[in-house]
């Protein structure tokens, strides 16, 4: 086997070895619901049947836009359904594209959700719905448990158990972050890491590192782009942020580095060492603030892809805060560019206790669809084998739909040899024997009654880090509202 084809046998064996113990259409035109009078089965092709089919139109909350060969695998599944099924009409519309002022595309679907669930009226037979659109729509409604009621459960779809890999059916987790049941195939999966500008770093004179980095070693490089902006009359950020605000992976991956065992680390329990551990994050987050700027101005109203157009194009930050799906962005944005964009292990004040990452599910269908069986057929098509060897090729990160690796180690796969590469298999030999999860919620910190969501830490995150809040005065707020809850 040539060294191309070892180098792509490896990294897969390496993100396996990560998996957890643990609006516009095609033509532009935007639209609202449309009606349908029959669904079809997967047999129903071209050539299938000699009566005539009436037309089904598909509404679907789409995903990936401006997101390069991601995009493209949107396109070319929709277009090979509608060719195999030519009575099926596929209205697409990214979620980016959506109705809606707020530049946060996955508020735009989490809008469209709630707006269908308290209104009854479904425009949508197939919604994005990631883990982080699930939590906006809880928060919206209240009620965690609304996808049993509103979404198709793919666990008992026939077939789809035996689609996704067996950590994905068996582990109760995957469940639990999305309501109590599986939503549809487990396309995406991905590392939360920052990323730094290499030619931002070498203009302040920082030699960054990619890994073992502590938070002192963070709070170096702050003090001298602080410095730096100083003595140079300028203005370039910390770190890159945007309305999709990330701040809570690096807040979790510090937290979780304060205990010596991770299960400690991640139980929704409370006690004096969550506390203790609790406010000294915090206080390493207001540590950085002495050296501003360390967020963007107007961070809030830049969209998740327009963050990476600054970072590339314009150097706005010597750190973004993202993760291994932003490798497409960075590449759709500028190919050549992208290359000074580098992927680093996440800074730790303690132990490097696990890696913040996820499978997750990225589509849903509504059950009350008027559609229902067309759209749970079509996401089926993305169950497939072959979608996730494409999708592998695609990104440079695995999928929790199976796969026929014979077929992914082949002559079709291009070699990754490149940093991205020795990233994944360095954090694979680092922490392959420790669960990858993102818990978000911060339940891991205050237990399951927390009174915190993770919309809310994330907020009061960017507000520390600009110097509004202080540590001390959300932590003083957080355990009073814990000691009213509990009277």
């Amino acid at each position: 086997m040539s060294k191309s084809k070892l180098l792509s046998a490896a990294l897969l064996a390496a993100f396996l070895s990560l998996a957890p113990v643990a609006g516009c259409d095609s033509t532009g035109e935007n639209f609202r619901g449309a009606e349908s009078d029959r669904a079809i089965s997967r047999d129903e092709g071209p050539a299938a049947g000699k009566e005539k089919i009436q037309t089904v139109n598909l509404n679907w909350i789409g995903h990936w836009k401006g997101e390069g060969k991601r995009e493209d695998l949107v396109h070319e599944l929709k277009r090979e359904y509608e060719f195999l099924h030519p009575n099926v009409k596929i209205n697409m519309v990214f979620n980016s594209d959506l109705e809606g002022d707020n530049p946060n595309r996955k508020v735009k679907a989490a809008d469209a959700i709630v707006r269908m669930i308290e209104t009854g009226e479904i425009d949508w037979d197939l919604v994005f719905l990631d883990a982080a659109t699930y939590g906006l729509v809880t928060e919206r409604l209240g009620d965690p448990s609304w996808p049993a009621e509103h979404l198709v459960d793919f666990s008992q779809v026939p077939g789809f158990p035996e689609s996704q890999k067996d950590f994905i059916v068996e582990d109760s987790w995957y469940r639990e972050k999305v309501g109590g049941i599986l939503t549809g195939p487990f396309i995406e999966s991905y590392l939360m890491n920052l990323w730094y500008n290499a030619d931002v770093a070498e203009r302040v004179g920082l030699d960054v590192k990619e890994r073992g980095m502590t938070l002192n070693d963070l709070e170096e490089y702050a003090e001298a782009l602080h410095r730096y902006n100083r003595e140079h009359d300028s203005s370039t950020a910390f770190i890159q942020i945007g309305s999709w605000n990330r701040l809570d992976f690096l807040f979790e991956n510090i937290f979780k580095s304060l205990f010596e065992e991770f299960d400690a680390a991640v139980e929704k329990t409370f006690n004096e060492e969550k506390r203790q551990a609790f406010l000294d994050t915090l206080t390493a987050f207001e540590d950085l603030a002495k050296y501003q700027p360390i967020l963007p101005k107007g961070w809030e109203e830049t969209g998740a892809l327009d963050i990476n157009k600054k970072i590339l194009l314009d150097d706005a930050a010597l750190f973004i805060a993202g993760g291994t799906f932003m490798y497409n962005q960075f590449v759709t944005v500028d190919q050549e560019k992208s290359l000074k964009m580098r992927p680093v292990e996440n800074p730790v004040m303690g132990n490097a206790n696990g890696l913040i990452g996820d499978y997750t599910p990225i589509f849903a269908v509504m059950s009350k669809s008027r559609n229902r069986e067309v759209a749970i057929d079509f996401l089926m098509s993305w169950a497939q084998p072959k979608v996730a060897e494409k999708w592998v090729r695609y990104t440079k990160n695995l999928t929790g739909t199976k796969g026929n690796l014979s077929e992914v180690v082949s002559d079709e796969i291009d070699s990754f040899g490149d940093t991205y590469e020795t990233y994944v298999m360095d954090m694979e030999r680092k922490h392959g024997g420790v669960p990858m999860m993102y818990m978000r919620e911060p339940t891991y910190v205050l237990g399951a009654g927390s009174p915190v969501s993770v919309v809310e830490l994330r907020a009061k995150l960017a507000e520390i880090l600009e110097g509004s809040l202080t540590a001390r005065d959300y932590y003083e707020d957080v355990m009073r509202r814990m000691g009213e809850a509990s009277k």
